[in-house]
């Protein structure tokens, strides 16, 4: 072999090793130069260099790391799973992303996976506190409120340093579970831990809000209330004559008396309960016969769900006519409603009602006792932030009477508005009715099956003159369409009262 060909393939070696360290070199420094801005948190700049470190060593476990925590301080959770995954399969295996994935895949609500990774970075003795705290929110995240609360005092624990983030977890914990009491104990407490810190500051702002939200709820209510009542059809006098009867006096004052009391208590969620006790007397100037009184027990147990709730409403009425026992009703109705858009919420329940006459009736085809069943499905839009309202419910009803003058089936729709400070502070009511009965037997009396068309209108005013005291102005209209003249009629009622709520 002559000396120049020997010196060629010297030469040429010399170069392909220059070339090969110059490469490696080039490869490194990209890797090392994003690490460094990563670190300064020059993460756009970071960014590029990882991208660059990936393309040119592919395999590195390192290179995929760093491009994955780059991509989730950006954001870019999807791209920061992938990239994060890939530092754990590669060789060898970046251990120190369990947490960095568990904390991708929570953002991204995968929250078994994510409880996973978090769990393995526990048990392998990756920032274990940090892993810990995390499968707190994890579980906080799923509506494991206990398990969550006993994962964020045991990192605490274990990192003093956590004792202010897992305190305000689970301050927001116990509000979510109305835990009103625990949760304002626990914000004070973080307060003190440091109260220069943000978290002292935003504590200390939500400690604010629930003392007012505290002082505003009120276990107990109470309502009382009076009114002049001016009623133009009180005996319900027909429409038409009916030949050789003479009806008068159905015109006629009154004075209506209301008290009410509602027990509503504060219970853990998912539960709620209200219950409720209400008076109502109207006391006629001179048709005494038509003086009532009514007595109403009502309990209201239910369960939260997400968007919603499960209700279960229970109710007994006492009603006394001319100072006598007159009827006795109760009432079952259990429903659901959930929210299916922002501000929109369906309604639907089941019911069955026991009307019971106090006084047998002198014909057993009149005897009203019955067994009621219903189901309605109904529609209510909130709206000005919750202080104005609009419903639409539908009801079907079988009214399954003893006398067999009442057997009938009927078709309601029920229609309200609430107008919040409409002039003056002043909110605007506006309802409607439509009750359609079709009765199944032929009318003892008669002989004719009755058809009855129930019409409802009603408007009503309501301003606060003074802190807790109502003014309620009211009109109501009602026309009885039926096939059987005694019982059509017409029927104005105006009302003027005062309430006290406290």
């Amino acid at each position: 072999m002559n000396k120049k060909f020997l010196r060629a393939i010297i030469f040429i070696v010399i170069i392909i090793f220059t070339v090969c360290i110059g490469k490696t070199y080039a490869d490194v420094n990209s890797l090392e130069k994003g690490i460094e801005n990563y670190r300064s948190e020059n993460y756009e700049e970071a960014l590029s260099l990882f991208i660059e470190a990936r393309k040119e060593q592919p395999a590195s476990s390192i290179a995929a790391f760093y491009l994955g925590v780059t991509y989730k301080q950006l954001k870019e959770y999807q791209l920061a799973e992938k990239n994060l995954r890939d530092s754990l399969q590669l060789s060898p295996p970046v251990k120190d992303a369990y947490l960095e994935l568990a904390e991708v895949l929570y953002t991204q609500d995968q929250l078994n996976e994510a409880e996973g990774w978090a769990l393995k970075a526990e048990t392998e003795g990756i920032n274990p506190a940090n892993a810990v705290f995390l499968r707190g929110m994890i579980l906080s995240k799923r509506g494991i409120t206990e398990d969550a609360i006993a994962a964020f005092n045991k990192a605490k624990k274990m990192n003093p340093a956590l004792a202010q983030p897992a305190d305000f977890q689970i301050a927001l914990i116990q509000l979510k579970t109305r835990n009103f009491t625990d949760a304002r104990k626990t914000f004070k407490a973080i307060e003190e831990i440091d109260p220069t810190s943000e978290l002292a500051s935003f504590a200390k702002e939500y400690e604010k809000s629930l003392s007012r939200t505290l002082d505003i709820y009120k276990t107990w209510r109470f309502t009382i209330g009076t009114a002049y009542q001016y009623d133009d059809n009180v005996i319900l006098k027909p429409t038409t004559s009916i030949p050789g009867v003479e009806i008068t006096g159905e015109r006629d004052s009154s004075i209506l008396a209301t008290l009410g009391i509602i027990f509503s208590p504060i219970l853990r969620e998912p539960f709620f309960i209200n219950c409720q006790y209400n008076l109502y007397t109207n006391t006629y100037f001179d048709t005494n016969t038509h003086n009532l009184m009514t007595h109403t027990i009502s309990v209201n147990p239910g369960i939260n769900i997400k968007n919603g709730s499960i209700f279960l409403p229970v109710s007994y009425s006492h009603i006394w006519v001319h100072e006598r026992e007159y009827m006795s009703l109760i009432s079952v109705k259990p429903g659901v409603q959930f929210a299916f858009l922002p501000q929109h919420i369906a309604r639907f329940s089941i019911g069955y009602d026991k009307r019971e006459l106090l006084k047998a009736p002198i014909d057993s085809d009149e005897d009203r006792d019955a067994n009621i069943f219903n189901a309605s499905t109904g529609y209510i839009h909130p709206f000005s932030g919750g202080k104005g309202l609009f419903n639409l419910i539908y009801e079907f009803s079988y009214d399954n009477s003893d006398g067999k003058n009442w057997d009938n089936i009927g078709n309601r729709i029920t229609a309200g508005l609430l107008l919040p400070s409409l002039i003056l502070k002043t909110d605007f009511i506006l309802s409607g009715e439509v009750f359609l009965q079709n009765y199944k037997n032929n009318h003892t009396v008669f002989d004719k099956k009755r058809k009855d068309k129930n019409y409802t209108l009603s408007i009503n005013l309501v301003r606060e003159l003074v802190r807790g005291l109502f003014l309620n102005l009211q009109y109501s209209y009602t026309r009885a369409d039926s096939n059987i003249a005694i019982y059509d009629y017409d029927r104005n009622i105006y009302t003027a009262g005062v309430e006290y709520r406290f």
